[in-house]
């Protein structure tokens, strides 16, 4: 009976060791498991001239804990000020928003901030805008039907470093160039792509290179990348040429 005695207050004092032991490897877990949450925290800047839009976007973002809304812009000139103040993680760009486009705004970002990783998240889901995003350094296109859960899977995509392109759009792409590669179409489609031949076109209507990127929502540096391809593939180097070479081919 000594033993049992004297045993039973020791077996208390070790439960009592491993029961702190726990409590403080339990905390020192969550305060892991906290540390790991901030340090993971990925910093959203929101552009969408659309109220109704934007806050839906801002929503859905929210419902992931591993995202904040660092800020939101109704234009392409607020979107590039507070890109610059807030230095966020990932922004996701409506193509179309006034002040600046969304691909001026590509463009200042890749020369300003490469490490903001632009998402697209546009209505406009024609293979043209989505291959001038990606030239202008967009890392992912989406369209407005994708679902809040694939908007969140594709900012944390983007901000590992990956890109993601709407599987519609993705497809579109493939006809494009499937058709390219096969010659299909008539005598001037193969040479020229669909935004080459809007481009020509309203080259022949007489518009300044700045006056084409504000009607195409496209940048003044991508209408002259557009007409350096079409002047390499036509064999043409001035604009009246061009003008010329577009009524003779029936483009206008």
């Amino acid at each position: 009976m000594k033993n049992d005695i004297v045993a039973g207050p020791a077996l208390a004092s070790a439960a009592t060791e491993v029961t702190s032991t726990n409590e403080a490897g339990a905390k020192a877990s969550a305060t892991a498991r906290r540390a790991g949450a901030e340090r993971m925290m990925i910093r959203v800047l929101v552009a969408e001239d659309h109220p109704l839009v934007r806050e839906g976007i801002i929503r859905a973002l929210e419902r992931d804990p591993g995202m904040t809304i660092v800020g939101e812009a109704d234009n392409g000139i607020t979107a590039m000020e507070l890109a610059r103040q807030l230095n966020p993680d990932v922004m996701v760009l409506d193509l179309r928003m006034p002040g600046l486009g969304g691909a001026v705004v590509l463009e200042r970002l890749r020369a300003e901030l490469p490490q903001v990783r632009a998402l697209i998240m546009t209505a406009n889901e024609s293979p043209e805008s989505l291959l001038d995003a990606v030239a202008a350094g967009a890392a992912g296109y989406l369209s407005k039907r994708t679902t809040g859960e694939e908007l969140r899977q594709a900012v944390i995509t983007t901000y590992g470093g990956g890109s993601v392109i709407t599987p519609e759009l993705a497809g579109h792409l493939l006809r494009e160039f499937s058709g390219s590669a096969r010659g299909e179409g008539s005598s001037v489609r193969p040479l020229l792509a669909t935004r080459e031949l809007e481009i020509l076109r309203l080259v022949a209507d007489g518009l300044t290179d700045n006056e084409i990127g504000k009607q195409l929502y496209i940048s003044p540096r991508t209408v002259q990348n557009h007409l350096t391809r079409i002047r390499e593939k036509t064999g043409l180097r001035r604009r009246s040429e061009l003008a010329r070479w577009a009524v003779e081919h029936a483009v206008v």
